[in-house]
């Protein structure tokens, strides 16, 4: 039998729907295996068709995108009681992804769009068709209903979809499996690290890196250290260093917390000391745009715990 599909995008850029193309003619291997139930970008399927099959009728369904908006909640509830298993597909169902990062700024469209604004229909005949309405906060998939696996990536290389779809075909996908390697990229980058005293700290348009030297070791903000493997080191290979798209290790936690502590590390190689201290706070203080670098993708699923806790304790303390 042929297993039955499902894919879905909340607040997401497309870029995971257009993925699947990357399996190249591997492709042609795996589509007659599929029965594709409900794909909006890809079949015409209207919610209505979704509220009318059985419940658990899908095998599997994929989402891709971070949750946003109150119609999100809603179709991503009823796909989890429509289907037997449920994935977050790509790094914002995954953790939030670079729309989260709207939660470091709260009331962010009257920051951008000014004092009083409110989404409203462009047609005042009908008011129905006026945007849905915004969630508080952008939210990973898992923190609205309960999520089977993760295919992480932004989007998912081609290499993690196939071993997924390998693993659906056969029916083996694990409940908490993570298509991806749990040890750091760093295992399958093969750029050489010396683990150098690091001097400081540059932006990828501020330097030509070594083409076969680690680009931490070069002094760029390089997040393998903390995050899995499984894209075989695709950006540093081209000589980006690594943003974090297929989500911390295990044993790394929060990303941005490891990442620090791993730059401190290499700031103070060698050094002893107190008169290290200065010139560490020197060196850490020139990164531009900490969130934004070390909280990329995983701003939503963990700096914003935190930024709960210190609101809560502001509250308390007024």
């Amino acid at each position: 039998m042929k297993l039955k599909l499902a894919v879905y995008w909340t607040g997401s850029c497309g870029g995971c729907d257009v993925s699947f193309l990357e399996l190249g003619p591997g492709l042609l291997d795996v589509l007659p295996q599929l029965e594709i139930v409900f794909w909006p970008a890809l079949v015409d399927a209207k919610r209505g068709d979704l509220e009318k099959l059985p419940s658990r009728s899908i095998d599997v369904a994929l989402v891709n995108g971070v949750i946003r908006t109150a119609e999100n909640k809603e179709m991503v509830e009823l796909l989890r009681e429509k289907s037997k298993q449920l994935g977050a597909y790509g790094a914002c169902a995954h953790l939030g992804g670079v729309p989260a990062l709207a939660n470091h700024a709260p009331g962010f469209t009257e920051v951008v769009f000014g004092p009083g604004f409110r989404p409203a229909s462009p047609w005042p005949e009908a008011p129905e068709d006026a945007p849905p309405a915004l969630l508080p906060e952008a939210l990973p998939l898992d923190e609205v209903v309960p999520v089977d696996f993760v295919v992480p990536g932004c989007p998912p290389p081609a290499g993690l979809i196939a071993r997924f779809f390998q693993a659906a075909l056969s029916g083996e996908v694990q409940a908490g499996q993570v298509f991806a390697e749990d040890k750091a990229l760093c295992e399958e980058c093969p750029r050489t690290r010396e683990e150098r005293r690091l001097t400081r700290i540059v932006r990828p348009h501020e330097v030509v890196p070594d083409p076969k030297t680690c680009l931490l070791d070069q002094g760029m903000v390089c997040l393998g250290p903390v995050t899995r493997g499984g894209c075989q080191a695709a950006c540093p290979q081209a000589g980006m260093p690594c943003t974090g798209c297929l989500g911390p290790t295990p044993k790394a936690g929060d990303p941005a917390l490891a990442m620090l502590s791993a730059l401190a590390s290499l700031v103070r190689a060698g050094e002893e000391g107190e008169d290290a201290f200065p010139q560490e706070n020197q060196i850490l203080d020139s990164l531009v745009d900490p969130i934004g670098t070390l909280y990329k993708y995983a701003y939503a699923k963990y700096a914003r715990p935190l930024q709960r806790l210190a609101r809560r304790r502001e509250e308390v303390r007024a």
